[in-house]
């Protein structure tokens, strides 16, 4: 598959519509240094008489694995899906058959597991990576990169715009995004230069202007 290139955003997200629209909220970081978290409860209405199919992407992550998780045990509700971008992935959670393999950046490989779902939990992310060398013991904050083609605008931006253009007709869609999106200057954003929130932020606005 061809490498997704990197995108330019815009400095000023306030000229955008459904901006004003935004809360005002941000998020810090523990002592430990570690993102702090809000825990998500997702509901969905099922008809009594029959099953939801429901596709979680980023199946394998730590969210996503929890999500995943509870729709298998629910078989009288749910049937369960779930989308991975290796094998590795794959037999982390299981390896059963209705996990399916595809990469979000490649629009074309995820529409096998898209089709005939009538929900989609959206919880891919692009995932900043430690440098090596870092000694907490000499202070100062460690620093971080992402990996070539693994930017949170090709990940979060691209990727998560190709599974929304991708799932036209279906009933439900879960976006699990990040709190402090409206802050350009968070911390998050410095992180790998990778401008995380921005990314997640774009594509709220851009689900904004499809649900107009």
């Amino acid at each position: 598959m061809a490498i997704v290139p990197r995108v330019t955003f815009p400095s000023n997200l306030s000229a955008y519509k459904c901006f004003s629209s935004l809360p005002e909220i941000s998020t810090g970081f523990s002592s430990q240094n570690k993102l702090r978290t809000s825990r998500v409860i997702i509901a969905m209405a099922t008809d009594s008489s029959s099953r939801s199919t429901v596709l979680v992407t980023g199946a394998a992550g730590r969210t996503g694995q929890i999500v995943y998780k509870k729709l298998k045990e629910r078989v009288d509700q749910y049937v369960a899906r779930g989308l991975v971008r290796t094998e590795e992935s794959k037999e982390k959670i299981g390896g059963a058959d209705d996990v399916f393999l595809g990469d979000i950046r490649d629009a074309e490989s995820i529409t096998p597991a898209i089709q005939g779902i009538d929900a989609l939990v959206i919880l891919t992310s692009g995932v900043p990576k430690m440098k090596p060398g870092f000694d907490p013991s000499k202070g100062g904050r460690p620093e971080f990169y992402f990996e070539e083609g693994a930017y949170p605008e090709q990940v979060d931006w691209i990727g998560q715009k190709n599974q929304i253009d991708a799932e036209a007709g279906v009933k439900q869609i879960v976006l699990v995004g990040s709190m402090g999106g409206t802050d350009l200057n968070h911390p998050l954003n410095s992180l790998g230069n990778g401008n995380i929130l921005v990314s997640n932020l774009m594509n709220y606005m851009f689900n904004c202007f499809v649900a107009i």
